[in-house]
């Protein structure tokens, strides 16, 4: 069977750089030069499951996920210390957890883009009212929902590039604030697991799909000028054990006060 060649008047399009797009290539630039190395661990997650399913209140996996991470980052002082470099090299450790959470959802014009919600203290708040607040990073206007990144999207290049100099290199305090000190970036609804990504937080958590066995893959990615892999693997089994016992009590607590009530 001869087949035609495809037309040499063919030509392909381009389009303008998206503005949005420019915040990757930031948190890219900044990922560089991070060393950082991913730590694996396989949990197994039935009690969950099970009280996740029985309870009334939708909370998700990124919800269940960020609290049980945040309260291993207060056990563990180490996992909320960033690496500063300017004007002498320090640590510098952060009263509390901020987590940064990778959002991949449309604009309000309808075209699918990446933002970051931000969790502040997510291991003293509750669950349904982390789950509220993921929701609105989801679904409110892009204005309510990601206003302070649509300031830094909209500056001027080489303002913005120095704002993130100062923030990455020059102060810890506002690194935390405004970036985080963990973030989440995950697939398990896509059924994959993101094991490496550019990190610009000390560590970046990430989850696979849950099995029929009710069990988990969980990436851990570290800037190993930080912490290093025994640590890292510490956090990944306390962060298993919260998962089932902490996690799972919250649940049932949420479940038998409806009951009550």
């Amino acid at each position: 069977m001869n087949v035609s060649p495809p037309s040499s008047s063919k030509k392909g399009t381009r389009r303008s750089f998206p503005a949005h797009r420019e915040t990757i290539l930031d948190i890219l630039r900044y990922g560089q030069a991070t060393p950082s190395f991913p730590v694996l661990r396989r949990m197994q997650l039935s009690d969950l499951v099970v009280a996740r399913q029985n309870s009334e209140y939708r909370i998700g996996w990124t919800t269940l996920f960020g609290k049980a991470y945040a309260m291993v980052c207060q056990q563990m002082p180490e996992l909320r210390e960033l690496f500063v470099s300017y004007p002498r090299k320090h640590l510098y450790c952060h009263p509390h957890s901020v987590a940064s959470i990778s959002i991949h959802r449309p604009d309000d014009s309808g075209r699918e883009r990446l933002i970051w919600g931000r969790w502040c203290n997510a291991e003293s708040t509750s669950l349904i009212e982390l789950q509220n607040q993921l929701d609105m990073f989801c679904k409110a206007p892009l204005a309510q929902a990601y206003r302070e990144g649509l300031i830094m999207e909209n500056r001027n290049a080489l303002l913005r590039r120095f704002v993130w100099w100062w923030v990455m290199r020059c102060s810890g305090r506002k690194r935390a604030k405004h970036v985080g000190t963990f973030s989440i970036s995950s697939l398990g609804g896509q059924g994959a697991l993101n094991l490496h990504h550019p990190l610009i937080t000390t560590t970046s958590l990430a989850f696979g799909q849950i099995n029929s066995d009710h069990e988990c893959d969980v990436s851990l990615i570290c800037d190993h000028r930080v912490i290093d892999g025994v640590l890292a693997a510490t956090a990944l089994q306390r962060l298993e054990r919260i998962l089932n016992q902490e996690m799972t009590t919250e649940l049932k607590s949420s479940l038998a006060q409806r009951v009550a009530a």
